[in-house]
Order: C-alpha cells, then structure tokens, then sequence
C-alpha cells in the first residue's frame, strides 16, 4: 500500500458555477492556462486533500466524513482519485511527515490499488509559439465599438449574403470550376497563405467581439507562430466562467460565423470581379473559409471550436481525455487476460475511436501537405515534429519511470495477451495482407483531352495581307469555299512581269521559226520553258492567296475576327476545317508507359469525363517518339490542367509549354455504341463532349492492386523530393 502523502497543486484556483441547475465548480490551471469543469463528488475529494494523508488514509476520510461521497460507491471514488490523478491535479506532497498509525489497518471501505500518478511530460512545442501582444483590457475595449455586429440585424444582413453567394455560385458554376482549377497546381500557396492568414484574423477577431457581446473578458491577445506562420490569436480561456451555455456556444461559432460571412463576400467579389489576381484571392477566401471552417473549427472530433460547443451542450467537459482513456482500456480489456480492467460506454469508446481517426487523418494530411509544398524542407520539418509529438514524450516517460517498475521484458507481455484474441489479431494482419492484392480503387489514370479526328489544317502558301475573310469560327463550309483573300502587290506585280516576259518569248520564238532561224530558235525555246515553269510557279502561288476549304465541315479559327489587315507569313495557320461528328481522345502518357501502352493496340479504354460521364474506346496508337512540348495548353498546370509545365522561349522568341519529362502521344477512338453512364444524366445516353473536354483514360485490363498503388505513390513522392521529377 503507497505511503506516499497527496496534495492539490498550489497553482490551481477553483470557482463555482452552474450548469443545467446543478451546482460545477471550474478549475483554472493558470500555468497551462487549462480549465476543468467538475462537479460536486470531485469537488468533495479535492477538499479532503490537504498534503498529509495518503491514498489509503483519503480515501478512508471520504467514506466516513462526507455525507455526499458516503452515497457514493467505493469504486466510483477510486476512479474519481485515479482521474485527479491522471490529470496531474494532485501530485506528490513535499513534506514527508510521519505515517499515522492507522494506515496499517485496513480501512472502512475496500481501497483499490493506488493508481500511479501520471506526471505531465512538457516539450517545448516550436509549432506553436505564442507572443502575447495586447492585454485583456485593451482587447476589451477596442471590441466594445464592434459588439452590434451581434444583433438581429447583422444576422440578417448575413444570411442574406450566404444567400446572394449561393445563387451565384449556382449562376456561374462552371467558371467557378475553370478558377478554382487554376489555384490547385504548383507555385499557387502563395494564394493559399494569404486568404488563410485574412480568415484567421476574421476568426479571432470573431472570437475577440463575440466575448464582448456577452460579457466574458478575454485574458490577451498576440501572435501565433503555427508551423513559423504568424498568425492571430485571442485567449478566450476565461470563457468556462460564463453562467450562461449558450452564450459560451455564441463565442465558440462567432468564428466560424464571421469566417463563412467574410466567405460569402469573397464569392461574391470572384463572381463579380475581373482581375485574375483579386479573383484568386476571393476565391481562395471562399474556398478555405467554407469547406476547411466546417471540416476542422466545426469538426467535434477535433480540440477546435465545434468540440468545445458540443461538449458545453452535451455537458461533458472532458469528454476528450475520457473518451482516450476508454479507448485505450477498451483495447487493453480485449487483448489482456486480465478481466479485472473496466469496460466503458459505446459512446464514449465511439467517440475516442472516432476523434482518434480524424486526429491522424488531419495530421496525416497536414505533413504530406507539407511535404509536397516545401519539399526537402518540409520532410524535415514533419520528421522533426513526428519525432517531437510522438516519439520524444515516450522516451522521456520511459527515462522517468526507470527504477519504478519491473523491466519490461517480451515474455511478460507474452504472458498478458490472450491467446484467443491475438490469433484473431493475426488473422486481421493476415486479411488485411491478402485485401493489399486486390485491385486498388486509386487506378492509373492518364490525362487526355477531346479532339476531332484528323483536322485538315489551313495553310498559306504565300505571305501577304488580309482583305477579306468570308467565312468565320464555327461557320461550315464545302470543299472548295473561299475562306480569306490575302493581296501581296509585291507577288502580283511580279506574276504581271512574268507574264509579259513569256508572251514576249512567246512572240519572238514565231518570229525566228518564220524566218527559219533554228539554232537562235532552239534557244529562245528553252527560255520559253523554263519562263513558263517560272510563271505557272507564281501563278500557283498567286492563286493560293485566296484559301480554299479542303473539305467539307466547320471551320475553327478563333482570330478570324481580327484577320482582316494583318500580314501573315508563308506557311502560317488560318484555321482547321473539322468534321464535327468525328472525335476523338488525345492522352499524354508517361515515358514509362511505352511498354504497356506499345503492345495494348485494339484494347478498351475507359474514358471519364469531368462532368461524370464515362466512355468506352479504343487504343489506336501512340506516337513511338517521346516529346517535351505540350500540344494542348489546358493540359498544363498553368491553365487548369494535370500536367506540370515550364513556360520557355523558342527560336522565334515564342512562348511554349514544356514538361519536366517527356511524354508520349496516344489516340484513342470513341466506341459510340457503348451507352454512356453519368452522375447528372440518368436517361442512359448523353451527346458527345465537347472538343477541348479535359478527361482520364485508364486500360481496362491493366489493373493495380492495392499494395502496387502504395508502392507507386512512395516512389513518386520521392522522385518528387529526391529527383525533382514527377510523372502523371
């Protein structure tokens, strides 16, 4: 039995309180700057612990001397100690005064074993560093003037806004789309940074207001350096002392409330606005302060706003650290043979399982966020803080509890688990090694984009000037329709001589065959010719001034505007006269596809739109020769699309697309036979895309299975890191 003497830690300060018509009292830790919410029996054992008596000596105090805990079970005032424990609200006394004759009796009510006392490992956190910069006092009285954002009609104005924002974004959709894919490729953080960095200060400044509206001073306010990014925080810490629980729930969304306010008016300005810039910049706003405030400051798994409002409503204050307990007895009670460990409630196990998953999740996708933003950095800052949060504190609690216990050894661990139940947990591992070669639900998909068959391309044979363009884009035409009339005087003029200079040979050659001059007609003869190969040369070329159509469909020619008095140089585009019932997918495939796609000719390809329809088709061939120019620009990131691309200069000091490794080029032909299937169309059939539809095509027999995904995702975040290379 420990005969070491408890006491309650002397930085704490308890404040009573209500809650639901139940008398609570608040413990404020002012060192941690952490609250409890307890309620009367924790309240009674607290007092009892005054530094001299022991576990044993407590609890047999508690039993014979409160009528409150008299009522009480005796378990339930173990567990009661074991919490204050746990929670580091009582440590050990100091003073080692003699043991009271008495303890080695055995007490009135059965005593379980003393728990150990669970001593807090502090790590200095670089994560999260806070600089404190204006006091309570001041805070309060800046918000003062700002409290009638907390009124009736403030609330009114702002529904009316979520609503404007809501109609357009239902308006303008589809070039909300087109921007938002423009934000989601290489070099656009920036963006991301900004509108975060606005969005927190609106959310503190929320917080900040919100304490004023219903009287709950705030302790400061300053600078939060989370992962080195300065951002803005308000200590609402003293909010547990408001009587009130929905006014503590008011302070806890006022954050999220000014947060999808300031949302709405950023989609607003995207919609409304036309500088690119400022459109990124709302429509990043919109973006994080919309799906990023609900998936995290509204999540009640996670230790954000929306877990404080559910734990106040649900009047559960410390829901977080038993719903962990249970979860880690739980496992402990289903693996150990030890059938004395206590099982907790389905919903607080529930819960703990739950916040737990959403606790990795979050973290799991910060560091990969991380990691892919600020690349070899940034895999040294999530190595560093993994090995801060998690590996550090356990090698320190292992250095404290050396000599306080028998050495761990395999054995004994062995010895714990129940045989039953770790064969169950092999067969897990076992099941869980047979699903990894099932096919992966994160196939290869290659990025593609819908074109026409086999454009006939309209070129200039000559260079000259525009005067007249007949036909424009997307107007049809037949073979042989005249579609611009260039003029080239220089050109003219010089068919105009030609002519003349034949005609003169021409009549020189029936005055010499006259006067019966062979030789000297033999050689105006061969002048003649080659006069006449000359002009049928210009002629031709005067004759291409005017551009035909080399077949029947419709003409695409975006600039067919503007022609009119511009000089176009020989071999120079007009446009392409396509067939419009005639489509195609042209993919973009990796160098290292060239195996699989080479000796795949006539397979099915599953083809997916954006909008959700899929295709099937055919591979009909791939180009046997790699490339690093980029034939379609809405394939590069730059303009929305998958592919990473550099922007560089050709020899013409033209700008041109260039991707980090080369590419192959793949036709595939549509299978229109096949019905089309569609998240939005559900009468079994839909019209061809569009030309210019961005896509992902996929093998049909070549499938992946799970472990082969997870193996290619390392290599490529890898290559990404090590290499610098990437590959879609």
């Amino acid at each position: 039995m420990s005969t070491t003497k408890l006491k309650l830690r002397p930085d704490l300060c308890f404040s009573p309180c209500r809650s639901e018509g139940n008398v609570a009292y608040l413990v404020e830790d002012r060192v941690d700057q952490k609250f409890w919410k307890i309620g009367e029996l924790e309240y009674e054992v607290c007092a009892t612990i005054d530094g001299s008596r022991t576990l044993p000596e407590i609890i047999k105090v508690i039993s014979n001397t409160s009528p409150l805990i008299e009522a009480q079970d005796n378990d339930k005032t173990g567990r009661v100690l074991g919490w204050l424990m746990n929670s580091g609200l009582i440590i050990e006394s100091e003073s080692a005064g003699l043991q009271p004759a008495e303890t080695s009796a055995q007490p009135t009510a059965p005593a379980s074993p003393a728990p150990k006392i669970a001593k807090p490992f502090k790590v200095f956190d670089p994560s999260a560093i806070r600089i404190p910069v204006l006091s309570g006092e001041d805070l309060d009285r800046y918000t003062q003037n700002w409290k009638w954002l907390f009124s009736v009609p403030s609330l009114c104005v702002a529904v009316l806004l979520w609503v404007c924002a809501l109609v357009m974004v239902y308006q303008k959709n589809q070039d909300l789309m087109s921007l938002g894919q423009k934000l989601f490729v290489p070099g656009s953080q920036w963006w991301w940074l900004l509108a975060w960095a606005i969005l927190k200060g609106v959310h503190e400044a929320g917080h900040a207001i919100a304490c004023a509206r219903v009287g709950a001073k705030p302790k400061g306010a300053g600078v939060n350096f989370m992962f080195f990014a300065p951002l803005p925080y308000v200590d609402a810490s003293n909010l547990w002392s408001v009587p009130n629980k929905w006014h503590r729930a008011l302070v806890g969304a006022a954050g999220m409330l000014f947060e999808i306010t300031l949302a709405a008016i950023a989609m607003i300005g995207a919609c409304t606005f036309e500088n690119p810039s400022i459109r990124y910049l709302c429509f990043s706003i919109a973006t994080l302060g919309t799906f990023t405030t609900i998936a995290f400051n509204g999540n009640p798994l996670m230790r954000y706003d929306g877990y404080y409002i559910f734990v106040d409503l649900a009047g559960r204050a410390n829901l977080w650290q038993d719903a962990a307990k249970a979860m880690k007895t739980f496992f402990a009670a289903w693996l150990l043979k030890d059938q004395s460990i206590t099982r907790s409630s389905l919903p607080l196990l529930s819960y703990g399982i739950a916040s737990w998953t959403s606790r990795m999740l979050m973290l799991g996708t910060m560091g990969w966020g991380i990691w892919m933003t600020w690349d070899g950095v940034g895999l040294v800052l999530v190595a560093f803080f993994a090995s801060l949060w998690f590996l550090l504190p356990q090698l320190l609690k292992i250095q404290a509890m050396k000599g306080q216990a028998k050495p761990w050894t395999w054995s004994d661990a062995m010895s714990r688990i129940s045989p039953k139940k770790a064969g169950l947990c092999i067969a897990g591992i076992c099941a869980l090694v047979i699903c990894s070669f099932l096919p992966s639900p994160a196939q290869i998909y290659w990025p593609a984009i819908v074109d026409y068959v086999e454009p006939s391309d309209i070129r200039t044979n000559a260079p000259g000037f525009v005067i007249d363009v007949l036909v424009h884009d997307g107007q049809g035409v037949r073979e042989g329709d005249e579609i611009v009339r260039l003029t080239n005087p220089t050109l003219e003029l010089e068919y105009l001589a030609a002519q003349s200079a034949l005609r003169s040979s021409e009549e020189k050659c029936s005055g010499l065959r006259a006067l019966r001059k062979h030789a000297e007609l033999q050689a105006e003869e061969a002048i003649l010719v080659s006069l006449k190969v000359h002009c049928d040369i210009l002629q031709n070329k005067v004759n291409s001034l005017v551009l035909r159509a080399p077949r029947d469909g419709i003409l695409l020619a975006r600039m067919s505007h503007n022609l009119i008095g511009s000089f176009v140089q020989e071999g120079q585009s007009i446009g392409l006269v396509v067939d419009p019932r005639q489509m195609e997918i042209q993919a973009s495939i990796p160098q290292y596809a060239w195996d699989t796609v080479s000796h795949s000719v006539d397979e099915v390809v599953s083809i997916h739109m954006a909008s959700g329809q899929s295709w099937r088709g055919s591979l009909l061939t791939t180009l046997p020769r790699t490339s690093d120019s980029l034939e379609w620009p809405s394939l590069g990131g730059i303009y929305g699309g998958p592919i990473a691309v550099m922007i560089t200069k050709d020899a013409n000091g033209d700008e041109q697309l260039k991707t980090h490794t080369p590419r192959l080029q793949t036709r595939i032909q549509f299978d229109q036979n096949v019905p089309t299937t569609s998240l939005f169309d559900f009468s079994g059939t839909a019209m061809m895309p569009p030309p210019g539809s961005l896509c992902s095509v996929k093998l049909l027999r070549h499938n992946e299975a799970v472990w082969q995904t997870a193996w290619r995702w390392i290599k490529a975040a890898l290559a990404v890191q090590l290499d610098g290379q990437s590959s879609v």
